[in-house]
């Protein structure tokens, strides 16, 4: 399962570090592609996979989404440090200039902007009763 927040800085090359315990799971090749909320999605190849026969079957209503998730997927290949590069065009949607972070989703993993992930946390910090009606039932 990935899970977690992970803080790193890209390189000149464009390039971020995955955490090391998440590189086991996802394998030498991820599907990284256009995210909600201004963020990245990470997938493995098993992963995408199944996302790809989601999309398959989705009603030609919903090509929009289709459109958005596909026409920003890139298959990157991890180096020995665990690296992996992300296009200049997917580091301009995600607002990604420096300093990312990297979120574990269970399935997938989200790389923000530093700036973004913070905005989003006191986004979500500053409305506690929205938070908690969603979380309803699922924490003890």
């Amino acid at each position: 399962m990935l899970k977690g927040e992970h803080h790193y800085a890209l390189d000149e090359k464009g390039r971020v570090v995955l955490p090391p315990r998440f590189r086991r799971v996802l394998g030498d090749t991820v599907t990284v592609t256009r995210g909600l909320d201004k963020c990245l999605f990470v997938y493995s190849e098993d992963e995408w996979a199944r996302v790809e026969e989601k999309l398959r079957g989705l009603p030609l209503t919903q090509r929009e989404s289709v459109r958005f998730l596909l026409s920003g997927a890139v298959d990157c290949e991890m180096d020995r440090q665990g690296r992996i590069t992300l296009p200049p065009y997917l580091r301009t949607y995600a607002e990604i200039d420096r300093d990312a972070v990297v979120v574990g989703m269970i399935n997938r993993l989200e790389i923000w902007s530093q700036e973004n992930w913070t905005a989003y946390l006191e986004r979500m910090q500053s409305a506690p009763q929205q938070l908690a009606s969603q979380l309803e039932g699922l924490i003890l």
